[in-house]
């Protein structure tokens, strides 16, 4: 299996899983998977995690922290019907022994909350220029492929493979897909209102935002908090973002 057809092949799959005559605890434990799938590939973990699955001897334990999860997939893998499903569902198994295993239950735990939460999704770094990006890139002993990063106030994804030096990375319209989602189902009460952009960073720099957003005002004009904690980074951003 190439290891970056592993997110876009599994996650699907036990999508399809999720929609059987399944109990709530089964689709429970099925999101966790899901999640960890998504968790290695957008924290840029795929080529670690496939040195993980090539170093490891035959009949490894499964990941102690996450028993039952293993034990649904398990059973799900001896009625699959093909090898391809087998397969993926063994690697799927292998993302949750290789989180046990590096001791990032809890990023999953963090992850998993903001998949249950309508915010924005975390990164794991943030840099004010495209050069600043670029040379952290270079200087990565393995290129963190899939991973979400912020280069001004702008998501991006890192396309650098091991195959593919080019391109670094690639802007993806988070912030504007997310604002103009709540623009059509309609915002939420605004949090706070402020007179001028200063007074809205102000209060910014000094209120963290427990799920990563919130909608204010500046001079009576929705705008969108946003703060990633783990990276340092705030930001306002004009609800007119969407428009263009």
């Amino acid at each position: 299996m190439l290891i970056e057809h592993f997110p876009g092949d599994a996650m699907p799959l036990l999508g399809g899983y999720q929609e059987d005559r399944l109990s709530e605890e089964e689709r429970e434990l099925l999101d966790i998977a899901n999640g960890a799938v998504a968790f290695i590939y957008f924290t840029g973990q795929l080529y670690r995690f496939d040195e993980f699955r090539t170093s490891r001897p035959s009949g490894h334990p499964p990941a102690s922290s996450f028993v039952q999860v293993t034990e649904l997939l398990e059973l799900i893998r001896r009625k699959a019907s093909s090898a391809e499903e087998k397969e993926l569902l063994l690697a799927v198994m292998d993302a949750l022994s290789f989180i046990d295993a590096s001791g990032q239950k809890k990023g999953l735990e963090d992850y998993l909350r903001y998949w249950e939460t309508d915010t924005l999704p975390p990164v794991i770094a943030a840099f004010k220029t495209d050069s600043e990006a670029e040379t952290w890139l270079d200087q990565q002993p393995v290129p963190p492929y899939g991973a979400r990063v912020l280069i001004g106030s702008q998501y991006h994804s890192v396309k650098r493979s091991r195959e593919r030096r080019e391109p670094g990375f690639l802007p993806i319209p988070t912030i504007e897909e997310f604002i103009g989602r709540h623009l059509e189902e309609g915002l939420p009460p605004a949090v706070a209102a402020f007179n001028t952009k200063e007074d809205a960073e102000s209060w910014l720099a000094n209120t963290p935002l427990a799920t990563r957003h919130a909608f204010i005002t500046i001079g009576g004009k929705h705008h969108l908090a946003v703060c990633q904690e783990n990276v340092n980074h705030r930001a306002l951003y004009p609800l007119t973002l969407a428009e263009q």
